[in-house]
């Protein structure tokens, strides 16, 4: 797997949005009036461009695949940050719903585990034809940064197929959140390093 750069950002984006264009826990987030794909978009480049900063952005060696995991003490520059909340605010969520999505998020961030950590934030594959080979790509990858930094993988999934995917690859639920209003059901995963 390579790192995403500004050259091959596009092709990450577009893999992100074709991959979660039917993700509950994604289309939750984003303001249900307007084009939604474009707000899907603007989402997507958010979550890539803030992995990018956190030197966290990788895409497969075949074009199809991203993921975007960092260790959870990465840091971004605080106006690039604030400018991509604006961007978020104005662009995909709308400001009427900015308290609960920020009321969503510390509820997430505070099921997820103080100590350091890699944070698998999205996990994308554009080709389902060619997706078995591409998701090993990323398996292997994301197992071999665990060895390296000797450190253990969180994620957080509200698909089922998702979360069977990640149980068959070695992680574990280690909590749920049933968010009921929404109809969503999220899982929270874990996988310790393998020495």
């Amino acid at each position: 797997m390579q790192q995403v750069t500004e050259a091959t950002k596009k092709t990450a984006l577009r893999i992100l949005v074709s991959s979660f264009g039917d993700n509950p826990g994604a289309l939750w987030v984003i303001k249900k009036k307007g084009n939604l794909r474009k707000r899907l978009a603007v989402l997507c480049l958010f979550c890539l461009e803030v992995s990018m900063q956190k030197q966290g952005a990788y895409l497969t060696t075949d074009n199809n695949g991203v993921a975007l995991i960092f260790k959870n003490t990465a840091r971004q520059n605080p106006f690039k940050w604030i400018w991509g909340y604006i961007q978020l605010g104005n662009k995909c969520i709308g400001w009427d719903r900015a308290y609960s999505i920020i009321r969503r998020e510390r509820t997430i961030q505070g099921k997820r585990p103080k100590r350091e950590h890699l944070y698998f934030w999205m996990l994308a594959v554009e080709n389902n034809s060619f997706g078995l080979s591409t998701i090993i790509e990323i398996r292997d990858f994301t197992y071999q940064l665990s060895q390296k930094y000797n450190l253990p993988i969180y994620a957080e999934t509200s698909l089922p197929k998702n979360r069977l995917m990640y149980e068959r690859y070695g992680f574990k639920v280690y909590d749920t959140w049933i968010i009921e209003k929404e109809e969503i059901t999220l899982w929270f995963l874990a996988r310790e390093p393998i020495n």
